[in-house]
């Protein structure tokens, strides 16, 4: 019996509640009191892990991308196999440049 008073009351307030928030646009603001202000929400978007990096057009033709490393193709058709991982100044690194032999 205890319990179902207390139910019924817990329920009557989230359903007063409730009708406060639904009601709460329509009120002016002359009779909302300050304890039910709010502050509006903001879009909130997180910092990116990594910044921009720059890598020089002279390096070649962007080829592929895979393992944060950039598979590039120079006017000399040699392959450039160019790390993203790191911060600048240091990256973008080249690893591997494959030239085809004769």
């Amino acid at each position: 019996m205890t319990f179902d008073r207390y139910a019924k009351s817990v329920l009557t307030v989230i359903a007063v509640a409730l009708v406060i928030i639904a009601v709460r646009p329509w009120l002016p603001e002359s009779l909302s009191p300050d304890s039910l202000s709010t502050t509006p929400a903001m879009a909130q978007t997180t910092i990116p892990k990594y910044g921009e990096l720059v890598v020089p057009k002279s390096w070649g033709k962007f080829i592929a991308y895979g393992n944060n490393n950039l598979l590039l193709e120079a006017p000399d058709k040699s392959l450039r196999v160019v790390d993203l991982d790191g911060k600048a100044p240091e990256y973008p690194k080249l690893k591997v440049v494959i030239h085809w032999g004769q």
